[in-house]
C-alpha cells in the first residue's frame, strides 16, 4: 500500500462537519502498552485472545476477579510430558511485567480429578501440533477455545492429521475435548476426512444456545468444512449432534482445494439466531465465503444460504472473517479479509458487507477498504465493541507487513462503516516495543482496565510479543459557531464590516463556541480543562495559499489562529470571536470559504512505563471526541444567482480564424505570408452570473502567443499557461451578454512537420453551467510556399584545344588533360516561406556519346563539388564520379579561378543559354549560320540531347531562408585529346551540364526548376586561319596576274636583246692567256 486508507474516503459535504482525520490520534493509548514476551520462535502472539473472569453477574453490576491476555504459542514446548514444540497457550496477567504469563494446562489430562498430566497415547502425534494456532474466548465470563490443527492419529500403517480442540471454562480449567473428524471414514486418505486439520479457525458464540463452530479445511481433497457443537452445561436441552456444512463431491459448495474453513464467524446475519460465515479463501481461484443461517435440529448437513465471491484472482478472498454491528440496527454486518488483494497502489482488502433491514447481506455492493501495497492488510480483523461510545461498534484491521506492523481503526455509525480510519497504530510508534509483524492477530470488545471503554489485544509472532492497548476516556464535546447569519453572503465588493466599518478590505466576524457535554460529568471531571485552539482558512486541504486572513492586522495575515483556551464547569459554553479579512484581487468568489476548526486537551505526557511498577491508569489521559472536536465549516459569498443560491450560467463560446477559409470550421494558412495568425473569439453567456469566468484556447507548440487585440488588453487579462495553452479572464463575474476578443499568435517557428494546425476553445467558470457546451475546434490547413529558382553560368567564358593527341595512359597529372572549367549554379529562394532541405540533381556530361559502353573523356571531374550556403549542404557523389583515373595535381598548374564569387541576387548574372528541352541527339556536326551570315560547324555534346554520357549526383541544400541563395560550384577539365582528336575541323564546341531543383511537400512553381550550363570550346588552328582566309578567286586572279606580268617582262628585256650575248676580242685572250703562262 502506497497510499493511506483516508485517500480511500468516499466525498462527503464541507458543510458544518464532524471529522475523523487519520493523523489524529485516538483513544487507544500508544504511550501505556501493556507487553508480554514469549520464548524465542515460538510463535507466541500468533493467535490471541482477551478474557475475564466473571464472579457473579446481576442485573445491575458484574464483579471480575481475573482478566487475562491470552496468547497462544504453536511451537512452544508444553506441560505435557515426553512431547517437543507441541504448542501452548499462555494467560497473561494485567501487570507492566514482560515476562510474568503463565502456561495453561490442556494437554495431557486424562481425569478431571486429577492433575496428573500424562504423554501422549500410541496412537497420538503431539510433537509439532501447533497447539495454540487458535485461540478464542466467548467473552467476560465466557468459555475459551484452543485448537491444534496439526495434531495426528496413527496406527500400524497409517497417520491421519484429524486436528482436535480444546474448550475451557472461565476459570481456564479444562471443560471438553473436540475431534470432530474421529471415526469419520478415511479409506481414500485425504479424499475422505484423513487431513482434516480441524482447529484451523473456531469460535464461541453467546447466543441463547452457545454453540462452538471449528473450522477444518481439509476433508475431501481439502474442499473443507466447518463442524459445530453446543458448549452448553445443561446436558438436558443442549443439541447433543455435530452439525457441518456440506462436504462430500455431491454436495458440496465448494470445489478442491478450496480450504472452506480456514475462516469463521457467527453473527445473525439471517435472523435474531445466530448464523454462521465460513471462508473458502481459495475457491474458484478469486475465493468466496458461504453464509450459513442458524442450527436447526434435525437438518444436517446445514444450509448453505447465499455465497459471498472475491473479485480479484489469487487475492484470498475469506482469508479473515469478522462479525460487527456497525451501523447500530442489531443486525450482525461482516467484513471480509482478502489480505492478498493488490494494485498498483494497494495491497491487502477488506470488503464491507452492510445487513438489510430484509436480513440479506449480499444484496448491496460492498464497500472496499485497501491498504499499502504488500502489507496485507486484512490478514487479521477484530470486532472492537463501542470504543467511543456513541452506540456503533468498531473494528480494528491488521496490516502485519506495512514495516513493522500496524493496526487500523475504523468507527461505525449509523451510515456504516467510516472509511477514514480513526486511528492508525504503526508498530513504530509504541513505547517500550517495536515488535514485527505487529497485528498479525487481533482481539477485542473486553474493557480489561475496567475503565468504562473496551481494549484492543495486539498479537505479533514473529517478535514473539503481545501488547494491550488501553482506551483513554473520552470526554464529550460540544462545538458551535455562530451566528449562522455571517456566514453567509459575503459582499466581496464592500468594504469592512461590522466591527470594523472603515477597512480596506472586506471582512466578517463570527464566533466559534465549545461546551463540555454534560458539564464534564461524562468523564466525572469538576475540574477546569485547558484546551488548544486552532482555527484554519483552506491551507489544511492542500490549497497554497488562503483568500483570507485572520486578525485586525495588516502585516502579517496569518491563514490560521492558535491559542489556549480554559473551560470551567461554571462557565460552561466558552467561544472567541474571530475577524476574518478577504485578500484583494481574489477571483475565486464563487465557491465558499472553508474553515477548519479543531480543539485538543493540554496534559502532561504520560511517564514511561517501569516493569515491575503499579500498572498506570489511562484514565489520567483523556482524550476529546474527534468526532465533535473536529469540525469543518464554510463561509460563502454573496452571489448574483437565483433563489436557490446556485449560479447557473450558460456559456456559449463563437471563434473563427482570420485566414483563407476552405470548408466549416476549417481554414488555410499560407506559411511566411502572415506576420501573425489571428483567432477572433465570441463568448456568450444566456444564463446567471458566471463567477470566475475563463477561457482556454490550446495551440500548437509551434505558435508562440504574442497577445490580445490592442483595444481589448483592458479588458481581459489573458495569460499563457504553457507553451500551448492560453488561459484567459473574462469576467468575474461575468453577467448574461456578450464579449469579444482577439488572440495574436506567431507563426515563425512552425516547422515543415506541421501539416495542420488545431486549435481548441472552451470556457468555464465555478458556476454551474448549465449549457455544458463541448470544446469548439478549429483547424488551419498548412500551407507551405517557397518560390525557387536555379541559374548559372561557366567561367572561362571560351576555351581552346589544341597541340597533339596524348593518350590517356600517358596522362599523369590533372593540368595534362587539358583546360581547368567551373561550371556554377546558384539557387535562390524569393519566399514566402523558408525551405529545410532541398535537392539539385545535376547531370554531368563526363564523356563523349558514341555507341560503345565506354566513351572518350569530356569533363573530367578531379574535385568534388561543393555547397556554399548559409544554412549548410554537400554533394553526395557516387563511386568512380570523381577524378576516377586517380590523377595528381602539380604545384603552381593549377587554373585562377577557385575563388570565382557570383554576383547576388542571381537575376544579375549573365548566362549563357537555357536548355533546349527538343535537340536532336546526333552525332555529327550541326551547320549553323552565325550573325555575320557565315556558315558555322558545330558540336553540341550535351545530357539533354542524348550527345553526351552523363551521370547524375545529388547536391543538398539546407535552411534557404527566404529572399537566400545557395552556390553550386563543379571544378573540372576539358578533354583536349578527345577534341583534338574528334572534332580537329569544327569551328566550336559546346558541352553542357544540365541542375534540376528536386522539392518536396512546398508548393512552388515548376518554371524556373531547372538550368543547362555550357562550356564553349574552339579549336586553336582554326582560329589562325580564321585570322589570315583571302577568297580562292582573289588567289587565282593574283596567280594569272602574275604569270601576265612575267611574261610582259621576258618579251620586253627580250626586244632589247637582254637575252643575246656579246663575244670579247680573241687577241685580247690570248695575250691574257700567254701572261698567265709565263
Amino acid at each position: 500500500m502506497t497510499t493511506m486508507l483516508c485517500s480511500l474516503v468516499w466525498p462527503v459535504s464541507l458543510l458544518l462537519l464532524a471529522a475523523a482525520p487519520p493523523a489524529v490520534p485516538f483513544n487507544l493509548e500508544t504511550r501505556l502498552p501493556l507487553v508480554k514476551v514469549g520464548a524465542d520462535g515460538v510463535y507466541f502472539g500468533f493467535s490471541i485472545a482477551e478474557h475475564q473472569v466473571v464472579e457473579a453477574v446481576t442485573n445491575t453490576s458484574s464483579v471480575y476477579n481475573g482478566t487475562w491476555m491470552l496468547v497462544g504459542a504453536p511451537l512452544d514446548q508444553n506441560l505435557q510430558p515426553n512431547t517437543s514444540k507441541s504448542g501452548a497457550l499462555w494467560k497473561c496477567p494485567m501487570t507492566t511485567l514482560t515476562d510474568d504469563c503463565v502456561q495453561v494446562v490442556t494437554d495431557g489430562l486424562r481425569n478431571i480429578e486429577s492433575l496428573n498430566l500424562m504423554p501422549p497415547g500410541n496412537d497420538e502425534i503431539k510433537d509439532g501440533q501447533w497447539m495454540g494456532v487458535t485461540v478464542r474466548s466467548q467473552g467476560r465470563g465466557g468459555k475459551v477455545l484452543v485448537c491444534a490443527h496439526r495434531y495426528m492419529n496413527k496406527g500400524a500403517d497409517f497417520q491421519w492429521g484429524r486436528g482436535l480442540c480444546y474448550t475451557l471454562t472461565q476459570y481456564l480449567d479444562f471443560d471438553k475435548y473436540y475431534d470432530p473428524c474421529k471415526g469419520r471414514p478415511v479409506a481414500r486418505a485425504h479424499e475422505d476426512y484423513g487431513y482434516c486439520q480441524a482447529g484451523t479457525s473456531g469460535v464461541l458464540t453467546d447466543s441463547e444456545e452457545p454453540l462452538v463452530a471449528i473450522g477444518s479445511p481439509g476433508p475431501y481433497t481439502w474442499r473443507g468444512a466447518i463442524f459445530v457443537n453446543s458448549i452448553s452445561d445443561d446436558y438436558l436441552t443442549k443439541l447433543k449432534v455435530t452439525f457441518h456444512t456440506p462436504i462430500t463431491e455431491k454436495d458440496s459448495p465448494v470445489d478442491k482445494y478450496a480450504y472452506l474453513g480456514m475462516s469463521v464467524t457467527a453473527g445473525n446475519f439471517y435472523s435474531e439466531k445466530v448464523g454462521f460465515a465460513a471462508g473458502a479463501p481459495r475457491d474458484n481461484g478469486t475465493g468466496r465465503v458461504m453464509l450459513v443461517p442458524e442450527v436447526r435440529d434435525g437438518v444436517n448437513p446445514m444450509e448453505v444460504r447465499a455465497q459471498l465471491s472475491g473479485e480479484q484472482f489469487a487475492s484470498s478472498f475469506g482469508y479473515e472473517l469478522a462479525a460487527a454491528d456497525i451501523n447500530g440496527d442489531k443486525r450482525s454486518d461482516l467484513l471480509v479479509g482478502a489480505p492478498f488483494y493488490y494494485s498498483r497502489d494497494a495491497g491487502g482488502a477488506v470488503y464491507v458487507y452492510v445487513n438489510t433491514p430484509e436480513y440479506c447481506l449480499h444484496c448491496s455492493k460492498p464497500q472496499r477498504l485497501t491498504g499499502k501495497p504488500e502489507s496485507r492488510f486484512g490478514f487479521s480483523i477484530a470486532r472492537l465493541g463501542d470504543l467511543n461510545q456513541d452506540g456503533f461498534e468498531d473494528v480494528a484491521i491488521g496490516a502485519p507487513y506495512e514495516g513493522k506492523g500496524a493496526v487500523y481503526v475504523y468507527l461505525g455509525s449509523d451510515k456504516g462503516l467510516i472509511t477514514d480510519p480513526a486511528q492508525v497504530i504503526r508498530a513504530e510508534a509504541l513505547a517500550r516495543v517495536q515488535p514485527a509483524t505487529f497485528g498479525y492477530s487481533l482481539s477485542g470488545g473486553i474493557d480489561m482496565d475496567l475503565n468504562g471503554y473496551p481494549d484492543l489485544m495486539v498479537g505479533a509472532y514473529d517478535a514473539d510479543t503481545a501488547v494491550l492497548l488501553m482506551a483513554r476516556p473520552i470526554i464529550g464535546i460540544l462545538t458551535y459557531v455562530r451566528p449562522e447569519q455571517n456566514l453567509k453572503n459575503i459582499d466581496p465588493l464592500k468594504k469592512g464590516c461590522s466591527k470594523y466599518p472603515n477597512r480596506d478590505y472586506t471582512c466578517f466576524t463570527f464566533e466559534t463556541c465549545f461546551d463540555i457535554e454534560s458539564g464534564g460529568r461524562s468523564y466525572g471531571g469538576k475540574h477546569e480543562l485547558t484546551l488548544k485552539y486552532r482555527l484554519e482558512a483552506e491551507t489544511f486541504s492542500g490549497r497554497k495559499f488562503s483568500r483570507v486572513w485572520f486578525g485586525a492586522a495588516d502585516d502579517e495575515r496569518p491563514s490560521f489562529v492558535e491559542k489556549n483556551m480554559k473551560w470551567k464547569p461554571a462557565r460552561g459554553i466558552t467561544c472567541s470571536e474571530e475577524v476574518v479579512s478577504v485578500k484583494e484581487n481574489t477571483r475565486d468568489i464563487q465557491s465558499p470559504i472553508v474553515f477548519k476548526l479543531s480543539y485538543s486537551l493540554i496534559q502532561e505526557e504520560p511517564e514511561a512505563i517501569i516493569a515491575g511498577e503499579e500498572l498506570p491508569s489511562v484514565d489520567r489521559y483523556p482524550i476529546l471526541n474527534q468526532q465533535e472536536a473536529v469540525k469543518v465549516f464554510q463561509v460563502a459569498f454573496q452571489k448574483d444567482c437565483g433563489d436557490n443560491e446556485v449560479c447557473e450560467s450558460n456559456l456559449e463560446v463563437q471563434a473563427e480564424l482570420h485566414l483563407k477559409p476552405v470548408a466549416r470550421q476549417q481554414w488555410e494558412l499560407l506559411l511566411g505570408e502572415l506576420e501573425e495568425v489571428v483567432v477572433n473569439v465570441t463568448i456568450y453567456n444566456h444564463g446567471e452570473s458566471a463567477y470566475e469566468s475563463q477561457l482556454f484556447l490550446t495551440h500548437p507548440s509551434g505558435l508562440s502567443y504574442i497577445g490580445t487585440g490592442i483595444e481589448e488588453k483592458s479588458l481581459f487579462s489573458c495569460k499563457p499557461f504553457n507553451s500551448t495553452l492560453v488561459a484567459c479572464s473574462i469576467g468575474n463575474p461575468f453577467k448574461k451578454g456578450r464579449k469579444q476578443l482577439r488572440l495574436r499568435f506567431d507563426p515563425k517557428e512552425l516547422s515543415d512537420r506541421d501539416l495542420q494546425l488545431e486549435f481548441t476553445v472552451s470556457a468555464n467558470s465555478t458556476s454551474e453551467d448549465i449549457g455544458q457546451q463541448s470544446p469548439l475546434v478549429l483547424r488551419a490547413n498548412v500551407v507551405k510556399k517557397a518560390e525557387l529558382s536555379i541559374k548559372g553560368l561557366a567561367r572561362p567564358e571560351q576555351v581552346f584545344y589544341g597541340g597533339a593527341v596524348k593518350g590517356e595512359s600517358a596522362i599523369r597529372f590533372r593540368d595534362e588533360v587539358g583546360t581547368r572549367v567551373l561550371h556554377t549554379y546558384q539557387v535562390f529562394n524569393s519566399g514566402p516561406w523558408k525551405v529545410n532541405q532541398l535537392e539539385v540533381h545535376i547531370d554531368w556530361p563526363y564523356q563523349v556519346a558514341n555507341t560503345k559502353p565506354q566513351g572518350k573523356w569530356l569533363l573530367y571531374l578531379d574535385e568534388k563539388p561543393t555547397v556554399e550556403s548559409i544554412g549548410g549542404g554537400e554533394c553526395r557523389m557516387g563511386y568512380g564520379q570523381v577524378n576516377p583515373l586517380n590523377l595528381t595535381a602539380r604545384a603552381g598548374a593549377e587554373d585562377p579561378f577557385d575563388n570565382l564569387i557570383l554576383e547576388s541576387p542571381p537575376e544579375t548574372i549573365l548566362f549563357n543559354s537555357r536548355r533546349k528541352r527538343d535537340t536532336e541527339a546526333v552525332l555529327r556536326p550541326e551547320a549553323i549560320t552565325d550573325k555575320e551570315g557565315r556558315r558555322r560547324s558545330v558540336i553540341s555534346s550535351n545530357c539533354a540531347a542524348g550527345t553526351a554520357k552523363c551521370f547524375t549526383f545529388v547536391c543538398i541544400i539546407r535552411n534557404l531562408h527566404k529572399n537566400t541563395e545557395a552556390t553550386i560550384r563543379i571544378r573540372a577539365r576539358l578533354w583536349n585529346s578527345t577534341l583534338v582528336e574528334d572534332y580537329p575541323r569544327v569551328d566550336w564546341v559546346k558541352i553542357g551540364s544540365r541542375a534540376r531543383i528536386h522539392l518536396q511537400g512546398i508548393h512552388q512553381s515548376n518554371e524556373d526548376d531547372e538550368f543547362q550550363v555550357e562550356t564553349i570550346a574552339y579549336p586553336e588552328l582554326l582560329e589562325q586561319a580564321a585570322g589570315e582566309g583571302v577568297p580562292l578567286w582573289m588567289i587565282v586572279v593574283a596567280i594569272a596576274a602574275g604569270l601576265l606580268l612575267l611574261i610582259l617582262l621576258t618579251i620586253c628585256l627580250w626586244k632589247c636583246g637582254f637575252f643575246k650575248r656579246r663575244r670579247p676580242d680573241p687577241t685580247l685572250s690570248g695575250n691574257l692567256e700567254k701572261q698567265r703562262h709565263d
